[in-house]
């Protein structure tokens, strides 16, 4: 591998790692605002919800990467929190729908709220069209990696 290439890699290594350490701290400190005992996992179930509405625990167990025993302990747990509801399908009683509660909703609209005063601090170094460039660059970089996944 070329010098100059891998130079960048390593740039590249060193500054995803400050991203992930400032996520995970972001995270960290917004779950200890609340008086639920919320996870990093927890929180991507709450926020996946908030995005699609409503989810059958299959297709949590797939999204989340977890067995289906994992997941129903995570769910009766968001559940004991009351964030988060579970209701059977009217058509196919087989099927569990899971949704936000009002809690769950309010929660996780507070969190992706200062989540989005986060990122906004972090852009504000860039000017508008290097956001763009690099939102643009970031996008062709996710393309990239789910081809070949």
């Amino acid at each position: 591998m070329e010098q100059k290439l891998q130079a960048q890699i390593e740039q590249l290594d060193r500054i995803k790692d400050t991203f992930f350490q400032l996520q995970r701290a972001f995270i960290q400190n917004q779950i200890k605002e609340f008086p639920y005992s919320l996870t990093p996992t927890k929180y991507a179930v709450l926020k996946m919800l908030f995005q699609k509405q409503r989810s059958m625990v299959v297709d949590i167990s797939k999204t989340m990467g977890m067995t289906s025993g994992a997941t129903t302990t995570l769910l009766n747990q968001l559940e004991e929190d009351q964030l988060i509801q579970r209701t059977r399908d009217e058509k196919d009683r087989r099927v569990v729908w899971v949704v936000l509660s009002e809690a769950g909703e309010s929660l996780i609209s507070a969190i992706i709220e200062k989540r989005n005063g986060f990122w906004a601090e972090m852009l504000s170094t860039l000017t508008k069209e290097e956001q763009d460039e690099y939102i643009r660059l970031l996008k062709k970089i996710e393309a990239g990696i789910k081809a070949k996944v």
